[in-house]
């Protein structure tokens, strides 16, 4: 929900408004293909992408009592009223995104196209351009697109129909390649989950209502992480489902491992443990788990399942960043990864 926290605050926190410039459509219609929300991430330039099923996650219970932990204070109400209404609470999916200079984020939930527009008008101080990138006498298959400035920050937001929305923040060639893989105009590309390393981490990942990855290579200090495994890994990730008052994660490092996975299997035990009783790992729990952690190795992948108690969880997190979700509602900017 971090992620709803800084769309939201990017899309509703306001400085003037001016009038965007009269609409244009560049092409005819096309059928759009907004759903899975992650076939319209590009790999191109990928750090990281966050993908989630919110609608799903806080159909459970246990969901619902740690986000109201994790969000005490925060009036989630108001920010999806001042967004123009759209509450990631309620998105079938949602994606975010990172890139070298910029970060996209996508929700997938019936939307008011005029109200979408509106908070991004009052949010950007120099509204610089409006077009409709897709044009169509059926409102469900047209794409519009408003970009500006707020200072030195490009912002981009383009509405797909009336059940997705696309936010960039920075440079927008991410957002405009979600734009042409959302109108099928991208025939050669695939995108980041179909293309390599991903694609093999997705498999060995498996469906769940919550993953996250970064593909590999892991240069620098990154290459240092998880015991120096992350210079030998092609792409890192992680699935978390529920069960009942627990949440199961399942990490994996995928790479060509070979005869070399025992030996990487026993590096990753020794590294968790070592985050387990750190600072971090108290906060959130992990030295206290719902039930062992569990390591395997296989020639191509480094794995990692364990059962967290939810309600621990979601204090340490609660505690690790409400200043910083204070900050963003406030609509302060975090640096880009």
């Amino acid at each position: 929900m971090r992620g709803a926290c800084l769309l939201a605050s990017c899309l509703t926190m306001g400085c003037a408004r001016s009038s965007p410039a009269p609409a244009t459509a560049v092409h005819a219609a096309t059928p759009l293909h907004v759903s899975p929300l992650a076939d319209l991430v590009p790999s191109a330039g990928l750090r990281w992408i966050v993908e989630a099923r919110p609608r799903a996650l806080l159909a459970e219970p246990s969901v619902l009592d740690a986000l109201s932990t994790t969000l005490a204070g925060t009036d989630l109400d108001a920010v999806t009223r001042a967004c123009g209404g759209l509450d990631v609470r309620s998105s079938d999916d949602f994606v975010v995104a990172g890139y070298e200079a910029s970060t996209v984020f996508l929700a997938h939930e019936v939307i008011d196209p005029p109200r979408i527009e509106a908070a991004f008008t009052a949010r950007v101080a120099d509204v610089e351009g409006r077009a409709i990138d897709s044009a169509s006498h059926d409102s469900r298959e047209s794409v519009t697109r408003l970009w500006g400035a707020s200072g030195k920050d490009h912002e981009s937001v383009v509405v797909f129909g009336r059940e997705a929305v696309g936010y960039c923040a920075g440079a927008d060639a991410p957002l405009r390649a979600a734009e042409l893989f959302a109108v099928r105009k991208l025939k050669r590309a695939r995108p980041a989950w179909q293309t390599p390393p991903l694609d093999q981490l997705g498999v060995l990942l498996g469906e769940a209502p919550f993953r996250a990855a970064a593909p590999g290579p892991f240069v620098g200090d990154w290459s240092l992480g998880l015991g120096g495994l992350l210079a030998s890994a092609s792409a890192v990730g992680l699935a978390a489902l529920v069960d009942g008052e627990t949440l199961r994660v399942h990490a994996v490092l995928a790479g060509d491992w070979g005869q070399r996975a025992h030996d990487a299997e026993e590096r990753l035990e020794r590294a968790y443990t070592t985050l387990t009783v750190s600072a971090v790992g108290r906060l959130l729990g992990l030295d206290k788990p719902a039930a062992p952690p569990r390591f395997t190795s296989r020639p191509d992948s480094i794995d990692l399942d364990v059962r967290l108690a939810l309600r621990p969880l979601a204090i340490g997190i609660r505690d690790a960043t409400s200043s910083g979700v204070a900050d963003m509602m406030r609509g302060a900017r975090p640096a880009l990864p």
